[in-house]
């Protein structure tokens, strides 16, 4: 008898304890665990975990006042938005279907898919793309933004052929992480 019960003071303070480590510190955000976003791509043998391939840099704004300028940035370089989840921090698109253009540039500008005869493949396949933006609070009050660019490319003339993997130049992420910033600013 006296064993169970002290089994079940353990058990208590263990869950008073549990409890008491995520309690919220008084005057800090309480940062949500950032969402693991993963995209299945043709051409890429196993999902991508996008958190991995992400640009990341410190902004001088709420997570918030950031997330509404990222959804601003993907409406301005015209990126449909499927993603938009304000709690975790993340917006973006996890695959849509794209040819010679984006965001008023050649592929080539923002892909690397190899290139043919007529030059670089990014320009005439069709692609596959997924773009997002992770937000994360810092106990500052300052943001942690990550920017992810991924990409496979489709030939579309003749036989079919298997797909391929694009590396990511880095402009689109610039230029994403730019307008964020420019929005900030306003």
């Amino acid at each position: 008898m006296i064993t169970l019960v002290r089994a079940f003071r353990v058990a208590v303070l263990l869950a008073v304890g549990a409890t008491l480590a995520q309690a919220q510190v008084p005057g800090q955000p309480r940062a949500q665990p950032a969402a693991r976003l993963r995209t299945a791509l043709p051409g890429y043998p196993d999902p991508i975990a996008l958190d991995t391939v992400a640009n990341y840099t410190e902004m001088k704004a709420a997570p918030g006042v950031v997330f509404s300028a990222a959804l601003e940035a993907f409406k301005t370089l015209d990126i449909p938005v499927t993603v938009r989840d304000s709690i975790r921090g993340t917006v973006g698109n996890l695959g849509w279907i794209k040819m010679r253009q984006l965001a008023g540039k050649t592929m080539s500008t923002s892909f690397n898919c190899g290139s043919g005869m007529t030059g670089p493949n990014a320009d005439g396949y069709r692609l596959t793309i997924a773009a997002v933006v992770m937000i994360e609070a810092l106990p500052n009050g300052n943001s942690r933004v990550g920017v992810a660019l991924v990409g496979s490319a489709q030939d579309v003339q003749g036989a079919s052929k298997d797909p391929v993997a694009c590396g990511s130049n880095g402009f689109t992420e610039a230029r994403i992480e730019t307008l964020i910033r420019a929005k900030l600013t306003r």
